[in-house]
């Protein structure tokens, strides 16, 4: 147990410039405590020009924030030292989890670990909103299905028993294996719902003439027949009857096997995939195989690798070593000061070019695109952090700061070293990464960025750009031709689209900030991908009220209001082509345990999943709900 906690209140306020925290640190030791730093992470921020009391401040980088005790102090075993500020930036704190969340007391050149309180709001209010539920409803049909399939037209049922492919060429028996072993991984301690074999309910496969991904499953009483369109299709309907099976094995007095029948299914959408965040909390190639294995059991086609950010690198490059020797590691005694979780010792974390290799092999074979982010041009504090040599040295520091806090982050196109730097980085990716696109970012670039840098003057002054987007403009054209030279098309979030974008054709890009932007950006000629924060983001809270963990930004996003969410609302008939599809995101600023991470994600990337495969006529809620208990976690 630490020897030192630390206790956190807030009052409860309108005014950011009123804002009061109020900290005290609790000496649980065996000796007193005089001229000790504690530095903190918070995701609520001290104001430039707050007051402090009771303490001396150091200093703030992002989240981190640094206090010194005052003179003369000394706290004996057992006593508190109370401070803290009056005056914040951003957004009023509105979750239990928005103050300290970790922090380290360093005395006598040692770094100690502090235990961090939930955040308190004082008056304490007694109804502090319930935590986010999922109604249970009765089934109209004892099948189990996520996503709901296109077309179902069923007669009769049987109990549940496995099914066995007894016939059938070696491409059929490697499929049907794939699965199995998918549904062992997420299921362990289930009996298999498929195997090789003939002791079980027959199943028959062969390929017919079927749209991509398309596959239909006939029932008789003398098995099942599944006619498929191509390897894809084989494989979702695979899911589908091993999904049908478990349910009927694990739960039979609610679940049953059709026995006389039809499922149809096709998916509504081309690009069902999920983006998951590993630089503000970094989960190891396990733990995102096994991430993957629930979007695959959900038949999920894309993942969205968000592998850079301002806290932390996480893949190796041969040519930048210092990327993930210095980029990829934060906390006391590092380069980069400590950010959220973990801040009482150096927090680290990345992969090597063997580990993304099996990663996206793995996902691979459950018919997943990897894509790569790398998250550029602005997000870059770790890069900037491992290569010094990439700033601009008569650019005024702290010059600009990004919504996140971070100052001065943005790569400097007027630099040739930049372009070094990305020629390098982005032909390692392309080797990498075999998905046909490489996502670039391009979000939160701050208004401001660049513009007191003395070469970015000159280079807007030749090239003619006005403002920071027109400079960023500038920078994605170029890096969209190094990425066309090497067979890979742009991605990048809905920001790309700004100043004077980049060539449409190719281009795939993430509607994130709004819904409206949606066909905003398909007029504009782009191929869209409907992720908005207040339906799609899963870090957002599920329920209001203080104890629910998350953030809020975009608003309580419940379970019931992400199924709801209908991507092509916006649309009109004429454009609805050009919606690529659907996508969850799951950023970890609040989610850094499997606990948090399960709570926030699940039902609501199979809801995601369910909107991007079943027609919006087929949708419904409650069945939706009830069903997603039987779902995998990670």
């Amino acid at each position: 147990m630490p020897d030192y906690r630390l206790d956190t209140y807030v009052n409860k306020v309108t005014a950011l410039e009123d804002c009061r925290f109020d900290m005290t640190l609790h000496n649980l030791s065996d000796g007193p405590l005089a001229g000790a730093v504690i530095g903190l992470t918070s995701i609520t921020r001290m104001a430039d020009d707050a007051q402090v009391h009771g303490a001396d401040f150091r200093r703030r980088f992002a989240n981190y924030h640094e206090f010194g005790m005052p003179d003369g102090l000394v706290v004996p075993p057992g006593g508190t030292w109370t401070f803290g500020f009056t005056g914040i930036t951003g957004r009023q704190p509105a979750q239990r989890n928005d103050g300290p969340k970790s922090a380290v007391l360093i005395a006598g050149g040692v770094n100690h670990p502090v235990s961090v309180g939930d955040l308190v709001r004082l008056p304490v209010d007694q109804s502090q909103g319930p935590l986010r539920s999922v109604p249970v409803e009765m089934l109209e049909m004892p099948l189990f299905q996520i996503p709901w399939p296109a077309g179902v037209d069923i007669d009769a049922w049987r109990e549940g028993m496995h099914v066995s492919l007894g016939d059938g060429g070696i491409e059929d028996r490697r499929a049907l294996m794939a699965v199995a072993d998918l549904h062992s991984r997420l299921h362990s301690d289930a009996a298999a719902p498929l195997t090789l074999g003939n002791d079980g309910i027959a199943l028959h496969m062969r390929q017919a003439t079927l749209g991509a991904e398309a596959f239909t499953l006939s029932f008789t009483g003398g098995g099942i027949t599944l006619e498929y369109g191509d390897a894809a299709g084989r494989h979702y309907g695979l899911v589908s009857v091993a999904q049908m099976v478990h349910a009927a094995l694990a739960e039979p007095d609610r679940f049953r096997i059709p026995s006389k029948g039809r499922i149809t299914d096709a998916p509504r959408f081309g690009w069902r995939g999920s983006h998951l965040d590993v630089s503000r909390h970094f989960w190891s190639a396990a733990q995102v195989c096994r991430f993957i294995d629930t979007m695959a059991w959900a038949k999920m086609n894309r993942f969205q690798w968000h592998l850079t950010d301002d806290e932390g690198w996480r893949f190796e490059v041969d040519a930048f070593p210092e990327l993930v020797e210095i980029g990829s590691r934060r906390g006391p005694d590092c380069r980069l000061p400590g950010q959220y979780a973990h801040a009482h010792r150096q927090y680290d974390g990345h992969y090597t070019k063997d580990q993304i290799r099996h990663v996206v092999g793995h996902a691979a074979s459950l018919f997943i695109d990897t894509i790569p982010e790398i998250d550029i041009p602005g997000h870059c504090t770790a890069v900037l952090a491992a290569l010094p040599h990439l700033v601009d040295p008569d650019e005024p520091a702290d010059s600009y700061r990004s919504v996140q806090g971070y100052p001065n982050n943005a790569l400097n196109p007027a630099l040739p070293q930049t372009w070094d730097f990305l020629e390098k980085v982005l032909a390692e990716v392309a080797e990498l990464f075999p998905a046909k696109w490489v996502h670039v970012g391009a979000d939160e670039v701050a208004d401001g960025s660049w513009l007191t840098s003395p070469r970015i003057q000159v280079l807007a002054q030749s090239e003619g750009l006005q403002g920071t987007a027109a400079i960023q403009s500038w920078f994605l054209r170029r890096v969209q031709k190094i990425l066309r030279g090497h067979g890979k098309d742009l991605a990048g979030w809905d920001e790309v689209s700004h100043g004077a974008g980049v060539d449409t054709m190719g281009t795939l890009l993430v509607a994130w900030q709004r819904p409206e932007l949606v066909p905003a950006l398909t007029a504009q000629g782009y191929r869209v991908v409907a992720s908005p924060g207040q339906a799609y983001y899963l870090d957002m809270t599920q329920a209001d009220g203080w104890n629910e963990p998350g953030t809020n930004w975009a608003g309580t996003v419940t379970p019931e209001a992400c199924y709801a969410y209908d991507p092509e609302g916006d649309l009109d008939e004429g454009s609805r082509g050009a919606l690529a599809g659907v996508q969850a995101c799951i950023w970890c600023e609040h989610i850094h345990t499997p606990e948090i991470f399960n709570h926030m994600v699940y039902p609501r990337l199979h809801a995601v999943a369910e909107a991007g495969w079943t027609p919006q006529s087929r949708r419904d809620w409650g069945r939706f709900a009830t069903l997603s208990a039987l779902m995998p976690k990670l």
